[in-house]
């Protein structure tokens, strides 16, 4: 069974200058990760980067891995808070409008502190080996399917756990990969485009076919490419012709 006892902190803050010196330790985390990577960090490090004791450190965080889910947490909790916030200003919207908002805030957010997103990133695989469930996972998905919930009859998935757990893998792998090996496109609005459509293309595909001037099958799938009714006709022609 896996143990999160090595994250646990161990005293909670309860002072506001206890809050402050929480805060520091874990800011400091944060800049050492994105300056020297996580094997630079450990609690001396961050101890002297935050200017406060080992000590103090070891009053809030049991090891180097407490340290660093404090700083994956601090970060996803902001992450999650900007696309509630988001999802809560798109009343009457459209789902293209209201997906083309959110799929920006999301690149925004990644954008804003690129070396820090892709450390962490790296790093969640560590982190979950001390977890059971992974709460930001489960409240992100928690919040996408209560924005696809009032649109389900307009969607073409029957399964709205299964379709929320496609769309934000594919928009988390897709923006992470992009951060990785073409950041410009973060701040590109054709990249927005692009990942707005390839949702709604999995979402509603009739509809996006529509748009884009071309038909779908019931199912949703593109027709098959048919044969123009002249083609057998042009073709013994011209067989005739070579005789």
């Amino acid at each position: 069974m896996k143990s999160a006892a090595p994250l646990a902190p161990r005293r909670k803050p309860r002072q506001s200058r206890a809050q402050a010196t929480c805060d520091v330790i874990v800011t400091a985390t944060a800049q050492v990760l994105v300056k020297d990577g996580y094997d630079a960090v450990s609690t001396n490090h961050v101890a002297r980067v935050a200017g406060v004791s080992v000590g103090s450190v070891y009053q809030y965080f049991s090891s180097k891995e407490a340290l660093v889910m404090a700083v994956m947490e601090r970060y996803r909790a902001a992450g999650l808070a900007e696309l509630e916030e988001g999802i809560s200003k798109m009343s009457g919207a459209t789902l293209r409008e209201a997906l083309r908002l959110l799929i920006r805030q999301v690149l925004a957010s990644k954008a804003a502190n690129p070396r820090l997103h892709q450390v962490l990133v790296e790093q969640l695989p560590r982190m979950r080996q001390f977890q059971q469930v992974d709460p930001y996972a489960v409240r992100i998905l928690r919040v996408v399917r209560s924005f696809l919930e009032p649109h389900a009859r307009e969607l073409r998935p029957r399964d709205l756990d299964m379709a929320t757990f496609i769309i934000v893998s594919t928009v988390e792998s897709l923006t992470h990969v992009a951060l990785t090996d073409r950041p410009e496109y973060l701040t590109r609005e054709a990249f927005v485009d692009e990942l707005c459509a390839l949702v709604l293309g999995y979402l509603q595909p009739e509809q996006e076919a529509a748009r884009r001037g071309g038909r779908t099958r019931a199912d949703g799938l593109p027709p098959a490419r048919r044969p123009r009714a002249d083609a057998p006709v042009a073709r013994k022609a011209r067989s005739s012709g070579k005789r």
